[in-house]
């Protein structure tokens, strides 16, 4: 299970990076009973986009790219800005 989370976790790593160009993805980490592969996704692209809209992206491009299988195994993305990144670690260190 372990290696094929690793895999997962490479495989989606890389088609973020590709499809979303210049975005950071961070904590692509397994979690929860299921070992579900979750993280976040910080692209400027998101500017201007409301969530709903920026999930939408993310999945499209997900379906796209992943088998049925792998997408099985991915939990929760989030999708941030840049500046949404920044704030929240600002806050987070209060």
């Amino acid at each position: 299970m372990e290696t094929q989370t690793r895999t997962l976790t490479n495989r989606l790593r890389r088609v973020l990076k590709r499809h979303f160009d210049g975005a950071e993805v961070n904590s692509l980490v397994p979690a929860g009973p299921h070992h579900r592969v979750g993280g976040v996704l910080v692209w400027s692209g998101f500017e201007g986009m409301d969530g709903p809209d920026r999930q939408r992206a993310l999945w499209r491009t997900l379906r796209e790219r992943l088998s049925p299988e792998d997408l099985l195994q991915v939990s929760l993305i989030m999708t941030v800005t840049p500046t949404e990144r920044d704030t929240m670690q600002s806050n987070s260190r209060l």
